[in-house]
């Protein structure tokens, strides 16, 4: 008599497996088991390619500044070469000399040039070739924003910095993160002060532009405009 609550114990210890596993097949039967790892695959590819757009996207922003820091850089060493000591500047025949040497580079800089700045170096090439007397090259007048930048540039290149301000000075007010030609305009702005070596003047419109600009990063330019005045 004494055994008899033993065999019942095992026999409920045989049961209860055994329903589990009648469960289980039912559940491999009604799909139910595999749906919960498929769906977790899923949302891990899904994640994956998030991360990876993101990183296509990160990485193509900072290749861009890269290449704009690197043509501004180029740019703005091939301009001082030309322009030469300003302190104590020689004959005009010398700094049309070297122009004319570093025309070919100026060439190159402006067919490869990026973005925003390719308009400001391809007016800067122009006034050069129109200030050398090259054949063919003739600039469209102030009609529209683009244009008038142009034709600011070419009076920086000639180093007429009131004339380059009285082209620029009408895009003022429309200089705004929605227009395409705002960054060009500010980059051209800060030009005039540094050939005006108006530092004052250039903290002031610096200080303007962060305020406009402040929820966009900045490319960098300005601030190295800034510390060469």
């Amino acid at each position: 008599m004494s055994d008899r609550p033993d065999i019942k114990k095992k026999e409920i210890r045989i049961q209860k497996p055994a329903q589990s596993l009648t469960a289980f097949q039912r559940k491999v039967a009604a799909g139910t088991i595999d749906k919960a790892p498929g769906l977790l695959k899923n949302l891990l590819f899904a994640c994956l390619g998030v991360l990876v757009v993101v990183i296509v996207a990160v990485s193509w922003n900072f290749w861009q500044r890269h290449k704009i820091t690197q043509h501004e850089t180029a740019l703005s060493a091939l301009l001082m070469g030309a322009e030469g000591n300003r302190a104590a500047p020689g004959p005009p025949s010398d700094k049309e000399a070297r122009m004319r040497d570093a025309l070919p580079r100026l060439e190159a800089l402006a067919k490869a040039a990026p973005g925003a700045s390719k308009a400001v170096t391809n007016g800067i090439l122009s006034a050069w070739k129109l200030e050398l007397g090259v054949e063919g090259v003739a600039l469209p007048g102030p009609t529209d924003p683009w244009s008038r930048l142009r034709l600011a540039s070419r009076h920086i290149a000639l180093g007429q910095a009131k004339e380059a301000l009285e082209m620029a000075s009408p895009l003022h007010g429309r200089a705004r993160p929605d227009q395409a030609w705002s960054q060009t305009y500010w980059t051209t702005l800060m030009q005039i002060r540094q050939l005006e070596n108006d530092r004052a003047q250039a903290l002031k419109d610096y200080a303007e532009y962060r305020r406009l600009f402040k929820s966009q990063e900045s490319t960098g330019e300005l601030d190295k405009l800034l510390q060469m005045i």
